[in-house]
């Protein structure tokens, strides 16, 4: 099942229309609007049966067995504007603040500051084995945060208005470009062009990737669709 955010119109906006959606992997609808009343809904991460979402300057926690919210974790921090979320180990969940150049993370039911500074607007996250990648998407910059040191360093430029980063199973990745560009990033952080669709006006959101179907997920943001893509297979 896939869990799409719908911002609908305003992303930074306060209009209680934004949603969350259900599909099925096959492009099917299971349920148009399952979760209302948000606001701009962005970044979601899953952890067990639940579900989490960044709504502008809160984290709202949904059970996606019975569809009910039972919880809302707050920022009180002034244009914290969160926008995406990763999963690390044991529970904690990464959140960036792109309004205020913060990183965020969630555990034991609290949300702290990670990091805070000049982050490049930092936008779509990435948790893996102990460092966390932040995308910078105004000075196109992929950065990395090694947590136990809390140490940061530049990986690779150029990565445009990043939105959304996954990895692709075998130690390549994936970053995409709201304004509608997708990267491909080998092992070695070279830069790759995979798409780009800014001519089209097509955008390309936060990104998702099945390994088992080789599907790339891309929300076209004002478009209005989810389109999918094989990544190895021609």
């Amino acid at each position: 099942m896939l869990y799409i955010a719908n911002v609908n119109m305003n992303p930074w906006e306060k209009d209680g229309n934004g949603f969350i959606s259900k599909v099925n992997t096959d492009g099917t609808i299971a349920e148009l609007e399952w979760i209302t009343g948000l606001h701009g809904p962005k970044g979601m991460g899953i952890i067990g049966s639940s579900l989490y979402v960044n709504d502008i300057d809160e984290v709202v926690k949904i059970n996606t067995g019975t569809g009910d919210i039972i919880n809302r974790y707050q920022v009180t921090d002034e244009n914290s504007n969160l926008n995406d979320i990763t999963v690390g180990d044991n529970g904690t969940l990464y959140i960036s603040g792109s309004g205020n150049q913060t990183v965020y993370q969630l555990i034991d039911g609290k949300i702290e500051v990670l990091i805070s500074g000049d982050l490049g607007r930092p936008n779509g996250l990435w948790y893996e084995n102990g460092d966390l990648c932040i995308l910078g998407n105004v000075d196109n910059i992929l950065k990395s945060l090694k947590l136990e040191s809390n140490t940061l360093t530049n990986l690779t430029e150029g990565i445009g208005s990043a939105d959304g980063m996954i990895a692709t199973g075998n130690g390549d990745y994936v970053i995409s470009d709201w304004q509608g560009q997708l990267f491909h990033i080998s092992q070695s952080w070279k830069l790759t062009t995979l798409l780009d669709t800014r001519e089209e006006n097509i955008n390309a959101a936060d990104i998702e990737y099945i390994p088992e179907k080789d599907l790339l997920l891309v929300p076209t943001f004002n478009d209005n669709r989810v389109v999918a893509y094989s990544l190895y297979k021609e």
